[in-house]
């Protein structure tokens, strides 16, 4: 079969980076070079967005299902692309379109405290020379940018109401595994060890712990950040046949090289308080739909 056996669909900024290269180091998984193909969400389609291109996305089905062509007989298969969970109803429309086999599909979801994951998302724009509002005003502009059609990865708030999200996944695949953010970092090895278990490889696989990938932080040259994070198709077959792991080491060392001494202040308590309130029902109806205690993501840690 062609077409991947996994899929991590997400969600953005809640450590499927970090993921992609742990995936890599085990021996009975294969994952493509390229980390966000895109393809079930943007299939046979021209992307238009005001801003935010998404210039790596494959459309093209050959395209997508050569990225696994290399996988050697024994191993799974698998790709990670955060758009899938936000844009759920086309991603799943499209896999039961374009895969083969979308029966056996296994699912795997990372959720992150949204108030946490909003705030990361935007400090990464900021990084990248992409944003140029403060949070508290970027999320009062996020209606109007969804009506002038910027990319998703502008919506701060919007994007992380799960519940709808995730309720999607769960009627429509037998196997669904849902990991969380913060347990992935506190609790690393028997988390992995499960998510081994569910793609049915080797649990005792020892991987090598890495540090922080693809953190947040304030640019020294905001230009600068933006010229290195421009989107072309020329650029992105160049990066297409280098290795993830050499990319984000390259791309590490740029963003060392870029980031100002100004540590970025942790998010403010009248923003975190708004958020939490904005985001409270969603969270009650993902609790009671999975079944897992997302009270931690409740508390008035911002007060």
């Amino acid at each position: 079969m062609k077409d991947p056996k996994f899929i991590v669909v997400g969600t953005a900024r809640a450590g499927t980076t970090a993921l992609n290269n742990y995936l890599h180091q085990h021996p009975q998984i294969f994952l493509p070079a390229q980390k966000e193909p895109c393809f079930f969400c943007f299939a046979g389609k021209k992307l238009k967005y005001k801003k935010g291109k998404f210039a790596f996305a494959i459309t093209e089905k050959a395209k997508y299902q050569g990225l696994f062509k290399d996988a050697r007989a024994g191993q799974i298969t698998g790709e990670i692309s955060t758009p899938y969970l936000f844009l759920h109803e086309q991603t799943i429309n499209n896999i039961k379109r374009y895969h083969s086999d979308p029966e056996s599909l296994r699912i795997i979801i990372i959720l992150r405290n949204p108030v946490d994951r909003a705030y990361s998302q935007y400090l990464w724009k900021v990084r990248d020379g992409r944003e140029e509002l403060s949070f508290e005003d970027a999320l009062k502009q996020e209606k109007k940018r969804m009506e002038e059609n910027y990319s998703f990865d502008y919506f701060y708030a919007h994007r992380g109401l799960y519940f709808w999200q995730v309720k999607n996944y769960l009627e429509n695949f037998k196997s669904v595994k849902i990991i969380l953010f913060e347990k992935l970092r506190t609790d690393f090895e028997s988390t992995m060890a499960d998510l081994c278990n569910f793609l049915g490889v080797d649990s005792s696989f020892e991987f090598e712990r890495l540090g922080n990938i693809n953190s947040s932080s304030f640019p020294r040259f905001g230009t600068l950040g933006k010229l290195i994070t421009v989107e072309s198709k020329i650029k992105m077959k160049i990066l297409s046949s280098i290795p993830e792991s050499v990319k984000i080491g390259i791309k590490e060392s740029f963003n060392k090289l870029n980031s100002s001494s100004r540590i970025p202040l942790p998010i403010a308590a009248s923003t975190g308080i708004y958020l939490q309130n904005y985001f409270r029902d969603d969270i009650m109806r993902l609790q009671e739909l999975t079944g897992i205690d997302l009270s931690h993501w409740l508390n008035p840690a911002y007060e």
